[in-house]
């Protein structure tokens, strides 16, 4: 007799999105990066990191695996490369899978949580690390921000300093003004030349003219007046005189040194009256050279006035020149101070996107982790073990069977009732569909009608604002059913006079035109969201208000780029002012991140479930996944359920005393591959 071998799973469950607490844009990758992450953490599962901590958590727990007193860690190294323990990224979906074949089921079970919980400790660990290092350096980016900030700070108080603000353009008017006056007072002296250019010449012309004894007269005391000395003793005079009367303010007149400037003043103008006589005397014996003399210091007088107007002139030029040169400082510096401004503000704007990114990582703490407990460990039966069973004695076969079928009922999961959706999922049921083993042929149209008009009236009711135009339908997994489900559902809204258009948005495994027989070579879904119009990529279907944009296999590896792109979500947001209802069938919500951008950009989010295959339990971290990304769940639609089932339940079956008990269900696998059953296929007459 052989011991019965288990095969005991643990899986974890690696997002392929990550969605931050306060913002809400998504972390982006694609596919391939994905996958080479899933590998990657698939290596990290099997280090000696983890098998480190997975042999302390064990160490105690005496399990079958192991003899008493071996190195613990050697052991789980040796178990993973004999491959007694694997770890395998599920392709399909977003799954880690730690998984064993043995004898002792319940020890491989504590070992692979084990696993679990040392590889969900050390991740998040890691994460939080992470966000530590992130901030140890946004926190010195911010410091050496500050300190730059200070310094701009600095430097336009220095400039601002000179000029005493930090609007210069008053300033600029005001320079601008000065020079115009300038310029005024550089005519006027020029005028003034002139006129002293051409007195001059006159004087020079006086001289060669004949002298009087009347002239005599009046040159001898104007040579007098005009002496020279005379003339510097009247200017030292006037000074003195003035040099008195400013020490009046501050001196007595008993003061020393204003008795000195008193005793000058009488000296200057005693010396005064002596030169005045001297000076009449010498004119009177040479009257005549005098008065040329005089005539000549006339001249020389005029041409001193005319080397002041022309110094005065030239200082009028070089203030204008400064004040040129003041206004372009004035203007530099009014571009400094706003180049300085902008740097500031630039440099503050910086601070203040990493002091919110710094905000915004404190709480990113707290967010739901990248990588969660997928489902802890549990064990079935390997193969092999049904043979062993049916080749045992009649009484213990029949034991062994029971327990089987038990272990069996325990150990599924699937949906079977839509009890089991709103009980056990938690999620609304807005409708369902009758599977075609459940209803005779004659009635499965109008049974099909029903269904759908009946989640049409639904969707109706429950949305009270009649803002929910844009609906994705997103499904667990595959073979749920969902594209089915949106291509009846358009055509229920477009046979109800609705102007509904039906998007493909499974852009990795597209459907939609093959089950509506478009033609090929047809524009889409890909062509709209690069920019083509949309009248050149709708495709209507002939009698009734319904358009389709298709998908096909085009940029399959690009698919969540494409979604991603920055003119994608405003493109949608365009088709909703063209049509009452969008319904969008998107790739299923835990095998890839596109339904989960789909779901963020539409006003609401069908989910489907299919009896007899889809697992609770991948209804709950579907549900999970959309609730994280805060998208609005209207409810779900459970498909291929009995008519006793059915929200119809009393519909057209009524009358004709059919019994579900008349048409047995099918095994799942087999209800899976059935054909769609299409709305477009039933007669229209059969919804009047």
């Amino acid at each position: 007799f052989m011991p019965d071998k288990y095969e005991t799973q643990g899986s974890v469950l690696v997002s392929s999105v990550v969605v931050p607490i306060m913002y809400e844009t998504t972390a982006q990758g694609g596919v391939g990066a994905y996958q080479t992450f899933k590998n990657t953490q698939a290596g990290v599962m099997t280090s000696d990191v983890i098998l480190n901590r997975v042999a302390d958590a064990v160490k105690d727990r005496r399990l079958a695996f192991f003899e008493p007193g071996q190195n613990l860690l050697q052991a789980l190294r040796s178990m993973v490369s004999k491959g007694d323990i694997e770890v395998i990224p599920d392709r399909q979906t977003e799954f880690l899978h730690v998984r064993m074949k043995t004898e002792h089921a319940a020890d491989a079970e504590v070992l692979i949580d084990a696993f679990l919980r040392s590889y969900e400790a050390v991740v998040r660990t890691d994460e939080i690390r992470a966000i530590d290092d992130r901030l140890a350096r946004l926190e010195a980016q911010r410091r050496t921000l500050e300190e730059q900030m200070r310094r701009q700070r600095a430097r336009i108080r220095e400039r601002v300093e000179e000029y005493g603000t930090e609007q210069l353009t008053p300033r600029q008017e005001i320079a601008l003004q000065q020079v115009a006056t300038l310029k005024q007072e550089q005519i006027s002296i020029g005028v003034q030349r002139m006129q002293m250019e051409a007195r001059v010449q006159a004087k020079e012309e006086q001289l060669n003219e004949p002298l009087t004894a009347e002239d005599i007269a009046d040159q001898i005391q104007m040579r007098v007046e005009n002496d020279p000395t005379i003339v510097a003793l009247r200017q030292d005079i006037r000074r003195y005189e003035q040099i008195i009367r400013d020490g009046q303010a501050t001196m007595l007149d008993t003061n020393p040194e204003m008795q000195r400037r008193r005793q000058i003043l009488a000296d200057l103008q005693e010396e005064l009256e002596k030169q005045r006589q001297e000076a009449t005397e010498r004119y009177e014996k040479i009257a005549l050279a005098d008065v040329r003399r005089s005539r000549q210091a006339e001249l020389e007088a005029l041409k001193s006035e005319l080397n002041r107007l022309i110094t005065y002139e030239e200082k009028i030029i070089a203030q204008l020149e400064e004040q040129d040169e003041s206004t372009i400082r004035i203007g530099r510096t009014q571009l400094d101070i706003d180049d300085l401004r902008e740097q500031f503000e630039n440099s503050r704007q910086i601070y203040n996107e990493i002091t919110r990114r710094i905000e915004e990582l404190n709480i990113e703490r707290d967010r739901q982790p990248r990588i969660s407990i997928g489902s802890w460990a549990r064990s079935v039966s390997a193969e092999g073990k049904k043979k062993k069973l049916v080749a045992a004695a009649p009484f213990g076969g029949l034991a062994a069977g029971m327990a089987l079928a038990f272990l069996l009922a325990k150990l599924d999961r699937r949906v079977h009732t839509p009890d089991d959706v709103a009980r056990r999922v938690g999620v609304r049921i807005i409708g369902t569909t009758t599977g075609p083993e459940h209803v005779s042929r004659k009635l499965l149209g109008r049974q099909l009608v029903d269904d759908y008009q009946t989640i049409r009236a639904n969707l109706g009711l429950l949305d009270g604002d009649g803002e929910t135009k844009m609906l994705v339908i997103t499904s667990p997994g595959m073979g749920d059913g969902k594209s089915t489900l949106a291509v009846n559902l358009a055509t229920s809204f477009a046979r109800s006079g609705r102007k509904t258009l039906l998007i493909d948005g499974d852009l990795r495994k597209p459907d939609i035109a093959g089950m509506l027989n478009l033609s090929a070579g047809h524009r889409g879904i890909q062509d709209y969201l690069f920019g083509i119009d949309l009248q050149k990529t709708l495709y209507p279907v002939e009698g009734m208000p319904l358009f389709v944009l298709a998908s096909d296999d085009r940029n399959i590896q690009d698919a969540f780029e494409l979604l991603s792109l920055p003119d994608t979500a405003a493109r949608m947001r365009k088709l909703r002012d063209e049509f009452d209802y969008i319904i969008i069938d998107t790739p299923p919500a835990l095998a890839f991140a596109d339904a989960m951008v789909w779901a963020k950009m539409a006003d609401g989010v069908i989910m489907t479930s299919f009896v007899g295959h889809t697992s609770q339990t991948e209804m709950k971290q579907a549900t999970k996944r959309l609730q994280e990304i805060k998208a609005n769940i209207i409810g779900t639609v459970v498909n291929n359920v009995k008519t006793s089932h059915s929200y119809r339940r009393y519909g057209y079956g009524y009358g004709y005393h059919y019994s579900a008990k008349k048409h047995p269900k099918r095994p799942a696998h087999k209800t899976k591959k059935s054909k769609a059953l299409l709305l477009s296929e039933v007669a229209e007459s059969a919804e009047q």
